[in-house]
């Protein structure tokens, strides 16, 4: 139920440009294309993904919509094309939370918890009063809040200003964030639930990312299929860790893919003995 929409930490060449020169660093192309997900923020299992084409000669090509709002707009509704009507819980960064988004979403059943940035996040609708910084002294745990019919819009002070929009949420349940050296810092059960699990993308990313499959082709489609691949292995390693056989044979993930890799290839003794 609990999902996320960004864009994978991808590891590309760790060989490469652990060896290579600044120089060389300068003259590597970039991909040539956008990769975000729809991702399930308590097991990582990716549910959907999006490519889209830096190059793209159209309106909705990633050039004409750089830094623009519409964009990430446009992602998210493609990610979530196919998750109408279920309940989901869709956490989103800055560049995605919008108020605009967000009630669209609600209109299909999907409902939405996203942190929220005045410099980097489209701020329509939204009272000009709950995005500027108070001058008076705040101390840590306090927020504000405003709300319109569900949405609430949640200003969280800690060592800095913290926005977020939600509608999943109710702003006057109380939560917890816990700091190893300041100890328990109150604070509105959304701003807990987004800290959560965008930290479990996080340890995904450190997990997964190095075993993204590196390729370097001139034609993107190749890129393209490699990173699905590989995409496709990770889940299926997760899928085999909620499994009752992860119990009997432990495999960690770099031997889940060398058993994969030889079965596919046929060299696997798949024989009741072995």
């Amino acid at each position: 139920q609990l999902q996320v929409l960004h864009e994978p930490l991808i590891d590309e060449d760790p060989v490469f440009i652990a060896t290579c020169t600044e120089r060389e660093l300068r003259k590597r192309k970039k991909r040539k294309f956008s990769l975000w997900v729809r991702q399930c923020s308590s097991t990582g299992f990716i549910c959907q993904i999006y490519v889209h084409l830096k190059e793209g000669s159209g309106a909705d090509g990633l050039d004409a919509l750089k830094n623009k709002p519409q964009l990430h707009s446009m992602v998210a509704k493609s990610l979530c094309q196919n998750a109408s009507g279920k309940n989901y819980i869709i956490f989103t960064g800055p560049s995605i939370t919008s108020l605009n988004l967000f009630e669209e979403f609600e209109k299909q059943g999907i409902y939405c918890c996203g942190l929220l940035s005045t410099r980097k996040s489209d701020c329509t609708g939204l009272p000009p009063s709950m995005l500027n910084n108070s001058e008076t002294p705040q101390s840590r745990g306090q927020y504000r809040i405003r709300m319109k019919g569900n949405m609430s819009l949640i200003c969280w002070y800690n060592k800095g200003h913290f926005r977020f929009l939600t509608n999943a949420y109710s702003p006057v349940q109380q939560g917890v964030i816990i700091k190893r050296k300041s100890g328990e810092i109150p604070c509105p059960l959304a701003v807990e639930a987004f800290a959560a699990h965008l930290s479990y993308i996080c340890k995904y990313d450190d997990k997964y990312s190095k075993y993204f499959i590196s390729h370097k082709p001139n034609k993107t489609w190749q890129q393209v299929f490699w990173f699905a691949i590989s995409i496709a292995i990770n889940n299926a390693y997760i899928l085999y860790k909620m499994s009752e056989a992860y119990h009997v044979t432990r495999y960690s993930r770099a031997q889940f893919g060398e058993r994969l890799v030889k079965e596919l290839l046929g060299l696997e003794d798949t024989s009741p003995s072995h």
